[in-house]
């Protein structure tokens, strides 16, 4: 398996930590809103692209998903740290490949997004458009 979920969120992580609650924005699914804004970032999918495997068992390249979920106080404060993320992982060459508003149902008082993005991703870490 072709695992460089650390280097992405490291990439990510200065662009929306600074916006978000101290120690708020997570390498994982978000399960405390108490500090707003919060956000999480991680892989959620990993598969080997067949088409760029060769006969030997080296892994050359895995199709990646990432989902990125923001919470916020507001819909104007979502945005903006949805934003930030979303303009980074653009950059490194991930698709969007879906973003909605999604309701949080133990707190009617959040605002909450959700956006899933795919690459596809080499042994060295480079990352591609996915080729679909």
């Amino acid at each position: 398996m072709i695992d460089k979920e650390v280097k992405i969120f490291n990439n990510v992580h200065p662009v929306v930590a600074p916006l978000c609650a101290k120690n708020a924005f997570l390498s994982t699914q978000v399960k405390d809103t108490t500090k707003l804004p919060t956000a999480g970032l991680w892989e959620m999918n990993n598969a080997t692209v067949r088409a760029a495997q060769g006969s030997t068992p080296n892994e050359y390249r895995a199709r990646i998903t990432y989902q990125f979920e923001v919470y916020a106080a507001t819909k104007a404060e979502c945005r903006k740290v949805f934003s930030a993320g979303d303009t980074r992982m653009i950059r490194m060459n991930f698709d969007r490949i879906s973003m909605q508003y999604v309701t949080y149902p133990d707190n009617v008082n959040v605002v909450r997004i959700v956006a899933r993005y795919e690459a596809e991703i080499d042994a060295d870490g480079n990352l591609y458009r996915t080729s679909r």
